[in-house]
C-alpha cells in the first residue's frame, strides 16, 4: 500500500501533535506517551484565549512531525549528538470536552481523562488552557504514594481565593499543596511585582522552595539544581510566562525579564535526570496574542525536548 503522505510536508495532512496518531478512545491507547489538550480559560482574569492553546500548538508542531509515519523515530540532537525518543510511540488523545465555565464539571473530566491515560500505562503530556487546569491534572496522580512538584512560572499562583473563588489561575499551586499526596514543591523563575510577602511566607511555611528569576541568573542552572530537595515521582508544571516575553510573547500575563530557553531546558534536563517524572503540563499559551506563532513553536520544541530527556533512560513499552 502506498504511503498516504510520503513527502509529509507541514502544510499537508490532518493536524495532530507532532503528527502522532489520533486515539480518542482512552481504552485503546497503546503507546508510551499520550498527549491531551485542555482548552479551558475560565480561570483567566486578564487576556482570554488560552482555550485555543492546544489547537495552535498542535498546528505549529507539525513542523517537527516525527511520528507522522507512526514509526516513533524521534529526533537527533546536535548538542549531544544522540538520538532521542527512538522507538517511543506517541498518540494524540484530542481534548477534554470542556463546556463553558462550569469548573466542577470540567475539572472532573480533566482528572478522569488523565487517570484514563495513566490506566493504560502511558505517560501523560497535558497542554492547557490557563493554569487553573493544573490542579485537576495533578489530582489524577493520587495513585502515587507521593508526588513532588516542580513549577516554572513568573508568578507564585498561591492566592487562597479571590472574592471566594478558589479555582482560578492565581491559586493552583496552593490548592495542589493541600492534596495529601503532595510532598516537595519548588517554584522557579518567580519575578512578578504583584507577588506578596504573605504569599511567599505562606508557601515557604508549607515547605515550598521559592527561587526567583535573579537567583537563576546569579547562581546558574547547576547552582539552582543543587538547591532542590531529593526528588521522587515528579509532576512538572510549565507556565509559558515563566519564559521571557521576547521569546514567548503569546501569553495572557507576560512579565518582563523572564527565563531564557536554554535556562529552562537545563532545569528540565536536571529534573529529568534526578527525579522520576511521571507527567507534565504546559499552560498559559495564548495564540491570540502570539506574534507569528513563536510561542506555539517554542512550546512544541520544549515538549519534544523534555520528553527526550525523560525517556533517555527508559525502556519503551513492549508492543
Amino acid at each position: 500500500m502506498t504511503k498516504r503522505y510520503s513527502a509529509s510536508l507541514p502544510s499537508v495532512g490532518l493536524t495532530s501533535f507532532l503528527r502522532a496518531p489520533v486515539v480518542e478512545d482512552f481504552s485503546k491507547i497503546d503507546a508510551d506517551i499520550a498527549l491531551l489538550g485542555v482548552p479551558y480559560d475560565g480561570g483567566n482574569g486578564w487576556r482570554p484565549g488560552t482555550r485555543f492553546g492546544p489547537r495552535e500548538i498542535r498546528n505549529l508542531s507539525v513542523r517537527y512531525g516525527a511520528w507522522g509515519d507512526q514509526s516513533g523515530n524521534g529526533y537527533w540532537d546536535i548538542r549531544t549528538r544522540k538520538r532521542f525518543l527512538e522507538n517511543i510511540r506517541m498518540v494524540d488523545c484530542g481534548d477534554v470536552d470542556i463546556a463553558f465555565y462550569d469548573f466542577e464539571r470540567n475539572s472532573r473530566l480533566m482528572t478522569s481523562s488523565v487517570e484514563a491515560i495513566l490506566d493504560q500505562g502511558a505517560f501523560p503530556v497535558i497542554i492547557g488552557g490557563d493554569h487553573s487546569v493544573t490542579y485537576p491534572n495533578v489530582r489524577a496522580f493520587s495513585r502515587f504514594k507521593t508526588i513532588d512538584i516542580v513549577h516554572i512560572d513568573a508568578h507564585m499562583d498561591w492566592r487562597d481565593n479571590i472574592d471566594g473563588v478558589r479555582h482560578a489561575n492565581a491559586m493552583p499551586m496552593r490548592r495542589i499543596k493541600e492534596l495529601p499526596f503532595i510532598r516537595n514543591m519548588v517554584h522557579i523563575g518567580i519575578r512578578d511585582i504583584r507577588t506578596s510577602a504573605e504569599q511567599v511566607r505562606d508557601a515557604e511555611s508549607a515547605g515550598a522552595i521559592v527561587i526567583t528569576r535573579d537567583e537563576v541568573r546569579n547562581e546558574g542552572v547547576r547552582g539552582i539544581l543543587n538547591r532542590f530537595p531529593e526528588l521522587g515521582n515528579v509532576f512538572v508544571s510549565i507556565d509559558i510566562d515563566g519564559l521571557d516575553p521576547s521569546i514567548a510573547p503569546g501569553t495572557g500575563s507576560p512579565t518582563p525579564d523572564g527565563l531564557l530557553y536554554h535556562e529552562v531546558r537545563g532545569l528540565l534536563e536536571g529534573v529529568a535526570a534526578t527525579g522520576n517524572v511521571v507527567g507534565f503540563d504546559l499552560v498559559e499559551v495564548n495564540p491570540m496574542v502570539d506574534e507569528g506563532g513563536r510561542t506555539c513553536l517554542l512550546s512544541s520544541v520544549m515538549i519534544m525536548e523534555f520528553l527526550g530527556m525523560i525517556f533517555a533512560n527508559r525502556e519503551p513499552k513492549k508492543r
